[in-house]
């Protein structure tokens, strides 16, 4: 696929039904001036895409996914920082540092006075397998894709989707916030990191971690509860949803004594 001489709608269905709900469907019903939009009628019924049919495309190909799809595809990685990425042969490592996870242990530590327990870093590495193509592009003026060699250590990982899976290939883009684009005075400051790849691999050391620190308390369980939550779910973690998603585990956990 030839992501150069793409415009900005041709890659909506890359992008996660969040993005393409902000960025077009509130354009274009909102928006009176016309000539501004970048959609009309015809291309936007034919790029809008249902999130439930994106969802039963990734669980369809779950066997070829595999453990990747609690990490990816469905956005449950919003909002983490990039720390590291690493391309060596055909192997590309990109380490995020988990947010929502930190914050969720951090709650958890404030809600139930935990003070012996001192937080730790939550890394999660992804790791793309026979890697055929990856780059990094930035929109123009006129919404044309543009390469662009730019650091994005340190940036945020807003979204991400799959756009292609076969036995042999995976398709996604991952958009991505850098430190450079959030300098920028304009409107446009997402990345678009778009690679092909032959399978994806997940080191969870998030988990080993929450493990060390709450493996003797009551709320061990309380990391794969939300992993298998936020998959169903579009989960931004401030504090109030952290304390909902506790309290709704504490009663999974006295469902499950009571059977």
């Amino acid at each position: 696929m030839d992501y150069k001489i793409k415009k900005l709608y041709e890659i909506a269905p890359m992008l996660s039904p969040s993005i393409y709900e902000t960025i077009f469907y509130n354009q274009y019903q909102g928006r009176a001036d016309k000539e501004s939009l970048i959609l009309d009628n015809e291309v936007f019924e034919k790029y809008y895409i249902d999130e439930n049919i994106y969802r039963n495309f990734l669980f369809a190909n779950s066997e070829k996914l595999g453990k990747a799809l609690n990490y990816i595809g469905l956005n449950q990685m919003h909002s983490s920082i990039i720390k590291s990425i690493e391309l060596k042969e055909s192997k590309l490592k990109i380490k995020l540092l988990d947010v929502g996870i930190y914050n969720l242990a951090n709650t958890l530590i404030e809600l139930k006075s935990l003070k012996d327990i001192k937080l730790e870093p939550f890394y999660i590495d992804i790791l793309f397998e026979k890697v055929d193509y990856c780059s990094n592009h930035y929109l123009d003026k006129d919404e044309i894709l543009i390469p662009i060699e730019e650091d994005i250590i340190n940036g945020i990982y807003t979204q991400d989707q799959i756009t292609y899976i076969s036995p042999k290939e995976i398709e996604l883009v991952i958009s991505m916030e850098t430190e450079k684009a959030k300098s920028q005075n304009d409107n446009n400051k997402l990345r678009y990191y778009m690679l092909k790849c032959g399978s994806i691999n997940i080191i969870d050391e998030a988990k080993e971690i929450w493990t060390k620190l709450f493996g003797d308390t009551n709320f061990n369980m309380l990391y794969d509860y939300y992993i298998n939550l936020r998959k169903s779910n579009k989960i931004i973690l401030d504090e109030r949803v952290c304390m909902n998603i506790i309290q709704k585990y504490k009663q999974f956990i006295l469902d499950l004594d009571f059977f």
